[in-house]
């Protein structure tokens, strides 16, 4: 299992993303794996998409997020997920902590990502 970030999906979807090409070339090592995200990664990526991307290109991008990808319910997370933005000091955002949050319950050790606040987290690698 892998835990994708906000970043890392919209560098895949956004083809002038400056991360787009270094997403292609880690898609395919992470194929075999099962794929997570939770609802609070998809509200961060279409709002992010908004900057690039008109409505019906964000509601494919939507559905093929739906039909691709294990999507975890977080809103009963969120009191676990600030004792983790408290524990890192705020030095991530909340989407993160909650990300970080939902990685151990799962049981998830690997996040793809661009975002450097998740190095030197504990029992997290960032995949990038």
């Amino acid at each position: 299992m892998i835990f994708l970030d906000a970043s890392f999906l919209i560098a895949i979807f956004v083809k002038n993303d400056e991360w787009h090409e270094q997403a292609l070339k880690v898609l395919p090592n992470i194929t075999n794996k099962e794929k997570i995200i939770s609802k609070l990664v998809i509200a961060e990526t279409i709002t992010h998409l908004t900057l690039n991307l008109d409505a019906k290109s964000i509601r494919e991008i939507y559905n093929n997020i739906l039909e691709n990808f294990t999507v975890i319910e977080d809103n009963e997370l969120y009191d676990e997920a600030m004792k983790t933005f408290i524990k890192y000091d705020a030095k991530l955002s909340f989407f993160d902590s909650m990300y970080i949050k939902i990685m151990e319950i799962k049981g998830i050790y690997e996040i793809a990502s661009f975002d450097k606040h998740f190095d030197n987290k504990e029992n997290v690698i960032r995949v990038h």
